[in-house]
């Protein structure tokens, strides 16, 4: 259980970017200054209120009307939003920094569909796989702040294992309306069901079809080709402050594998703590199978939905 985050980040917590940094602070325009939208620019309220402020200087200075606020401000940089955020190595602005209009932005923001190259950094609590820099929702369901303020979400190593293998997967489609805390997705074994809570709120922008057209193989990666879906936000860093996140995360874990212990030995009457683990001391895959008498039910209401 090394590299444990002492506390939650107060801004949104991007994953695989190194930079945290606004671009109107990298550029020089105001402080430096973290960033708080994950990178989501045009939808920024800072970046508004930096644009309105200088608009409001250029009209008492009566002067240089018809150049772009955002042209005026970076002219003598000239360097592109997203090479100042690092998320590209190098660019050049080509449209006055009129974002909307250029066709490299919308480029670099279709990318964002698609999961990071980047493979998330696993640590382990209690034979539970926990990923670094993800969000952890009460009910198991992970999510990943992205570039661009997007967020990726999935369900956690601890609920593969939990119920097994998955026959079926209903997502929401593609517009449909999430809110935190409630069923959005349905994982299908045999005739059983098992609504899994969205860990934010917003609006479903991408959904995973792979996993749709082999659920299967969603428990081999579940934080990587196993993710569900892509939401747009609408309260992000309020969702955030609800989740689980780095050494609560881990901590969290090891509370939930004590618990299910706990209710094997009294489903069983016997010591069970060390049955549930495979060799290295890494969880069974399909725990539902290996104590079926538990019961589908129980599973599901006491670690996927209970607080």
């Amino acid at each position: 259980m090394a590299h444990r985050e002492k506390t939650k980040p107060g801004q949104p917590m991007v994953y695989s970017m190194a930079n945290d940094q606004c671009v109107w602070g990298k550029a020089g325009v105001i402080k430096p200054t973290k960033c708080i939208n994950a990178f989501d620019c045009l939808g920024c309220s800072l970046d508004r209120q930096v644009l309105l402020n200088f608009e409001e200087k250029r009209k008492t200075a009566e002067k240089n009307r018809q150049r772009a606020p955002r042209m005026m401000l970076l002219a003598n940089r000239g360097k592109c939003r997203h090479m100042l955020s690092g998320r590209i190595a190098y660019g050049l602005c080509s449209y006055g920094y009129d974002c909307a209009r250029c066709p490299i932005d919308q480029t670099i923001e279709d990318s964002g569909w698609l999961p990071s190259p980047k493979p998330p950094v696993l640590d382990a609590a209690s034979g539970f796989s926990v990923a670094r820099d993800h969000y952890y929702h009460y009910g198991h369901g992970w999510a990943r702040v992205e570039y661009g303020g997007r967020v990726r979400v999935g369900v956690d190593d601890f609920a593969h294992r939990l119920l097994g293998t998955w026959d079926e997967v209903k997502i929401p489609r593609l517009g449909s309306a999430t809110e935190q805390n409630q069923p959005q997705v349905v994982l299908k074994r045999d005739d059983r069901e098992a609504p899994v809570l969205s860990p934010v709120e917003g609006r479903v922008a991408a959904i995973n079809h792979k996993l749709l057209n082999n659920p299967s193989e969603g428990g081999k990666d579940p934080y990587g080709d196993g993710w569900l879906m892509v939401i747009e936000p609408s309260s992000l860093r309020k969702n955030l402050k609800n989740l689980f996140f780095g050494d609560e995360s881990l901590s969290w874990i090891d509370d939930e594998a004590s618990r299910l212990a706990a209710m094997i030995h009294e489903t069983r009457h016997e010591q069970t703590v060390y049955r549930l683990a495979a060799t290295g001391g890494e969880a069974v895959r399909d725990i539902y199978r290996t104590v079926p008498e538990i019961g589908w039910e129980r599973l599901v209401d006491e670690f996927l939905h209970s607080l």
